[in-house]
C-alpha cells in the first residue's frame, strides 16, 4: 500500500503507517518523511521490530547521533552497548531488574518526568530524538509510563506580539546539572562535568527547514541571562506553562514496538508516571541540531535507487 501519514493533531502530530523502518528507506520515501516532519513535531511509528543498530541507521537519515550523555564515565557501568544509544529505562545494567529508590540510573531518569528539550544543554543542541519501546509496564494508578509532548510554536503564536518582541534577542543558560539539582540529585562524576558544561541558547527559536518560530525552554534552563535569577526563572516558567496548558498537549500511549519521532526545536516533553516494580525498556537516539545526514555508503546506495 506504501507509506501513508495520518493526522493526529493538525499540525503537530501525525502517525506513519506502510513503512518499515528496520531497512534502509528508499528516496522518494526519505523525501515524504522530511514533508512529514515539516508538517508536525511528532511522527509516530507503531509496529516495529528494531534492533538498536536499526535504531541508530534510521536515526542517521535525520542527523549525525549524539553521545549518550552518561558514557562520558569510565567507572559507570552502562547496560546498551553503543555509545548513541540513551538508556530510558528503569532497568539496573547488571542485573537487568527494575530499580527502586534512590539509585544513580534511576534518580537519572527521573528528571525526564520534568518538561524538557532533549539537548538543549549542548552545543550544538539536539535536533531529532528516537524513542522506541522494547517493554511496556501495565497500566495502573500510577499510570503507564505514557509520553506527553507540547507544541512550542503554538506557544509562541499565543503570546501577544509585545510579549513576543519582548523575547527577541534574550538567552537562558542551561544545563542538565540543572534540571537534576531540581530533583536533588547532584552525583554526577568529573568526566561528565567536564562533557557537558553549561550553553546559552535563546528564547526564540526559528526552525531552520520551515521558518516557524517557538519558544525554546526546557527543566535545563536555569536562568535567564542579563535579568534578576527569580524573574527569569518565573519568565522561563510562564513559558513553560503557556506550551503546556490544556487542550494543547498530545499524550502518547505506548505499545511494543513504537517508535516516536519528534523534533527538539518545537518540541517539549516528559515522561509520566508508571508502577516501577514493572520494567519499562524504552531507548532513545537524537540527533544534533545543524548537521547533514550521515551518508554511510548503504545509503549512498539507497539514494542512487
Amino acid at each position: 500500500m506504501g507509506m501513508r501519514v495520518t493526522t493526529i493533531r493538525p499540525g503537530f502530530v501525525a502517525e506513519v503507517g506502510g513503512l518499515d523502518i528496520s531497512r534502509p528507506i528508499a528516496s522518494p520515501d526519505m523525501a515524504a518523511l522530511w514533508e512529514a516532519s515539516d508538517g508536525h513535531a511528532v511522527l509516530v511509528f507503531r509496529g516495529q521490530t528494531l534492533t538498536d543498530a536499526q535504531q541508530i541507521a534510521f536515526a542517521e537519515n535525520l542527523g549525525q547521533p549524539e553521545r549518550y550523555v552518561f558514557s562520558y564515565s569510565s567507572q559507570i557501568k552502562l547496560r546498551l552497548g553503543r555509545p548513541e544509544m540513551a538508556d530510558v529505562s528503569n532497568l539496573d545494567a547488571a542485573t537487568g531488574q527494575p530499580q527502586t529508590g534512590s539509585q544513580r540510573h534511576r534518580m537519572v531518569n527521573l528528571g525526564n518526568r520534568l518538561w524538557h528539550t532533549d539537548s538543549s544543554f549542548r552545543l550544538p543542541r539536539g535536533g531529532f530524538s528516537l524513542l522506541y519501546a522494547h517493554a511496556v509496564p501495565p497500566a495502573g494508578p500510577l499510570g503507564a509510563g505514557e509520553t506527553e509532548f507540547a507544541d512550542t510554536c503554538a506557544a509562541y503564536e499565543s503570546l501577544t506580539p509585545a510579549r513576543q518582541a519582548m523575547l527577541e534577542g534574550l538567552q537562558a543558560e542551561h544545563s542538565l546539572m540543572h534540571s537534576r539539582a531540581v530533583l536533588g540529585f547532584t552525583d554526577f562524576a568529573p568526566e561528565e562535568r567536564a562533557a557537558l558544561p553549561p550553553v546559552v541558547q535563546p528564547l526564540v527559536n526559528t526552525h531552520p527547514r520551515t521558518g516557524r518560530k517557538s519558544v525554546y525552554v526546557a527543566s535545563h534552563a536555569s536562568h535567564v541571562v542579563g535579568m534578576e535569577v527569580a524573574d527569569g526563572r518565573l519568565l522561563l516558567m510562564e513559558l513553560i506553562e503557556a506550551a503546556t496548558r490544556s487542550g494543547t498537549t498530545y499524550r502518547h500511549d505506548w505499545q511494543v514496538g513504537d517508535l516516536v519521532l519528534w523534533d527538539n526545536r518545537r518540541s517539549l516533553h516528559r515522561g509520566l508516571a508508571f508502577d516501577e516494580r514493572f520494567p519499562r525498556d524504552m531507548r532513545r537516539v537524537t540527533t544534533s541540531d545543524g548537521t547533514e545526514p550521515v551518508r554511510t555508503s548503504r545509503h549512498q546506495a539507497m539514494a542512487a535507487g
